[in-house]
């Protein structure tokens, strides 16, 4: 079975919010220190303040590298795919003019992804410190420029170029928060050129509170991603008569298209160690597939296991276009990143 492109490579844009992650073992008291949970995740406030300052004036050992869930699946995908010129990711989004940002571009380059921010003097790059105490991994994430994405950048010669190549477009719900006039010149663009559009739900927050906005994308989008709370959180949103995680996934790929040039959407919820399920508009049918959890031993960081999946599940079906073969890629994708610490790559020849 082929891919749903016939011209390789096929340019794959992603849109998102992206960061620098900075990983850094830190005590427990570090922790309390600035009020943050073991394995909590929060985004930087009062609190906060000065944690930075001293991860850097203390020694700490500290570790970089490229964020933001839109951005880790862009760079899995074309990991995946670095030597066989299938698959060529880009990526757009904002960052500020300081050393962080010069870091994150350099970091990007190195993967492979032809990457292009817009650069603001307004606000600092936005990053996700990493806090790790023995088997706890807190994040603390200040987004910054992240969240600034503009339609004038968006528009200029070299994105919007950039725009116009691509074949299929991957966009976060984090994304409809805070650029949703950015999300909305995408749509239009990928409808009128009969695109592709990939959706990913985020999380359950985006999912309940920002339902109107996904309500927006829906009905442009070919795949939607998400994980069983997340669909949970829309249903319940939505008010759905069906309530759980697969009443929304029906209700989901019922939606009519804005557009009749593709002619099916698929919905894939995952829930961590739980089964996988699939439901295209095309035959209406719920599929499972059984997922082997990991011993706990084996288990390192789930921080960017959904990432992971998304990226093993397109890197395998915009090839080959088989259901069960993508699966398979995304269950791949994702234990090989919970394995890790951060959404870390190594060697290409170790995945396998």
């Amino acid at each position: 079975m082929g891919g749903i492109c016939d011209v390789q490579p096929i340019h794959l844009m992603a849109l998102g919010h992206p960061l620098l992650d900075i990983h850094a073992n830190v005590c427990e008291k570090f922790l309390k220190k600035y009020g943050v949970d073991a394995n909590g995740a929060t985004l930087k406030g009062p609190k906060q303040e000065g944690l930075y300052e001293e991860l850097l004036q203390e020694n700490y050992k500290l570790t970089c590298v490229p964020g933001g869930a839109a951005q880790n699946t862009m760079k899995m995908i074309q990991w995946i795919h670095q030597d066989s010129g299938k698959i060529q990711c880009t990526y757009l989004g904002c960052i500020g003019a300081d050393k962080t940002g010069e870091i994150l571009i350099k970091s990007m380059r190195e993967t492979g992804v032809k990457s292009l921010y817009e650069v603001t003097d307004k606000l600092g790059t936005g990053v996700c410190f990493v806090l790790i105490n023995g088997p706890h991994r807190s994040l603390v994430t200040s987004l910054g420029a992240a969240a600034a994405l503009s339609t004038n950048f968006l528009q200029q010669q070299r994105p919007w170029e950039m725009v116009k190549m691509a074949q299929i477009y991957y966009i976060i719900g984090y994304l409809v928060v805070s650029s949703m006039d950015i999300v909305r010149l995408i749509l239009d663009h990928a409808s009128s050129h009969g695109k592709v559009l990939c959706l990913n739900l985020a999380s359950p927050y985006v999912a309940k509170s920002y339902t109107e906005a996904l309500d927006t994308v829906i009905p442009h989008a070919d795949f939607i991603f998400g994980s069983v709370d997340e669909a949970e959180a829309y249903a319940e949103s939505r008010q759905l008569d069906d309530r759980s995680a697969l009443g929304a996934a029906k209700y989901l790929v019922s939606l009519p298209r804005a557009s009749n040039l593709c002619c099916s959407r698929l919905v894939v919820l995952t829930q961590g160690p739980g089964p996988i399920y699939t439901i295209s508009s095309r035959d209406k049918v719920l599929r499972t597939f059984p997922v082997t959890p990991l011993p706990p031993e084996e288990i390192v960081d789930t921080n960017g296991a959904g990432d992971a999946f998304a990226a093993g599940f397109l890197a395998s079906y915009l090839i080959e276009g088989d259901l069960e073969q993508a699966i398979n890629g995304g269950k791949k994708a994702a234990t090989y990143i919970i394995k890790r610490s951060g959404f870390s790559l190594g060697s290409r020849a170790d995945y396998t």
